[in-house]
């Protein structure tokens, strides 16, 4: 059923990914974005700069959300957790590059 849910969110996410040349690293049951982002110079952020992102529906990618919290400030790294089934499992959390 999962490959059913939601193929057009799927198909934008892959579109996406062509296009801007991000690199989208799944590990464990996370899909990670950055940590560091590409052309970051320097330490990483400070502690206190990571941000909880809860109640997300399942059917939604990096598409959508790292340009809406890129929108806020300069993404460190974001972090999208999965399902084994592909779908997200309703959080994220996103780094950004100072507090």
């Amino acid at each position: 059923w999962p490959d059913s849910v939601n193929q057009v969110n799927k198909i934008a996410l892959l579109t996406w990914v062509k296009e801007t040349g991000i690199n989208l690293v799944q590990i464990n049951g996370q899909r990670r974005y950055g940590g560091p982002p590409p052309g970051w110079v320097g330490d990483p952020p400070p502690t206190g700069s990571e941000v909880f992102i809860g109640k997300l529906p399942q059917d939604m990618y990096e598409n959508t959300l790292i340009p809406l919290f890129q929108s806020v400030g300069k993404l460190y790294e974001f972090r999208l957790m999965m399902t084994f089934s592909g779908l997200n499992r309703g959080f994220a959390y996103a780094k950004y590059s100072n507090r």
